[in-house]
């Protein structure tokens, strides 16, 4: 295990001897960088065993829509495999996900089964109030797709039941529109997934609230629903993070949202947004000999690195605040 002797401010160069790390002040350009490990804010694995053809919101991942049946007609075996796999591409590129589980109790048990170490931060989908007092006590909280999708009294409960049990409650708002922002806000979840069509005065209610707020730019460029000056809005509040939503569309990897983004977004503010992690004291260590002349490690992390560059992640879970 890797672990940390000494940290300095100022010009730095990182080394490794004798399997631990440190910074010593260099004049030289280092081989080597250490930073906070990606936090992946928004997954959903099962997808994994889906080729999602170009299709809208609601027909693709809307309740009954092409990926649910997709999902009904694999094999259990199959569905477990694909969630095992982006879970190694995951751990290559984050310190962790904060993955949507959906179906319920069974489909819970599939992500169990993928998953026995827990390596991710997996919500579970009552879909209803049995089955919420269930997944209450197996898994870290609760996920939910838009508030046009789910009961009022249900998700009532399950916001309720959470702040009881110290869960965590995320919800799907305005990502097609805003005419779910409001129903979402007001159920103070923790994530709000998406906002990309909020407008700027629904986004600015949900982060003067202290609601965190998840981006997903390919997921939301496939859709056709991207929106440059949203992301930007985001990009000034220390509330903002950034996921890469599902596997069918975009790969689970960090380093392949952050490189779409940055054609996008300043890769200093986007670096900041995808290593916030509420649950996970984590660093990265990664080689930089592939870049020469480089004068800017940030950049080069967000736009050229890949996981073939990643070294180690060192992990120390934590709670979540």
């Amino acid at each position: 295990m890797y672990k940390v002797l000494d940290l300095t401010s100022g010009e730095t160069g990182l080394l490794i001897k004798d399997r631990c790390w440190r910074f010593e002040v260099s004049d030289v350009t280092p081989d080597r960088i250490l930073f906070p490990s990606f936090f992946n804010a928004h997954t959903h694995i099962a997808d994994s065993v889906v080729e999602a053809p170009k299709m809208s919101v609601h027909e693709l991942v809307g309740p009954g829509g092409y990926k649910f049946s997709v999902l009904r007609e694999s094999g259990e075996e199959r569905i477990i495999e694909g969630m095992r796999k982006s879970i190694d591409l995951i751990e290559k590129t984050s310190a962790t996900s904060l993955e949507f589980r959906e179906g319920g109790t069974d489909g819970y048990e599939l992500y169990l089964k993928a998953d026995q170490e827990k390596r991710l931060i997996a919500l579970s989908r009552p879909s209803n109030v049995e089955e919420a007092e269930a997944l209450s006590k197996v898994s870290p909280g609760f996920n939910f797709s838009s508030t046009r999708d789910a009961d009022s009294e249900l998700l009532e409960y399950c916001r309720k039941l959470s702040r009881r049990r110290g869960l965590i409650f995320a919800i799907h708002a305005g990502e097609v529109d805003s005419k779910d922002v409001e129903d979402a806000i007001t159920l103070e979840p923790d994530f709000l997934i998406h906002m990309n069509m909020a407008g700027r005065s629904l986004l600015k209610k949900a982060l003067d609230e202290g609601i965190k707020i998840v981006t997903c730019f390919r997921s939301n460029a496939f859709f056709d629903v991207f929106s440059v000056e949203t992301y930007r809005t985001l990009s000034e509040y220390e509330n903002w993070h950034i996921g890469t939503d599902n596997v069918m569309i975009a790969t689970p990897s960090m380093l392949d949202e952050l490189k779409f983004a940055s054609n996008f977004i300043e890769a200093d503010k986007l670096f900041s947004a995808a290593t916030r992690n509420p649950f996970y004291e984590s660093y990265t260590v990664a080689r930089l000999d592939r870049f020469p002349n480089l004068k800017n490690p940030v950049i080069s992390v967000v736009k050229r690195l890949e996981s073939c560059d990643i070294e180690c992640i060192i992990r120390e879970k934590i709670y979540f605040s």
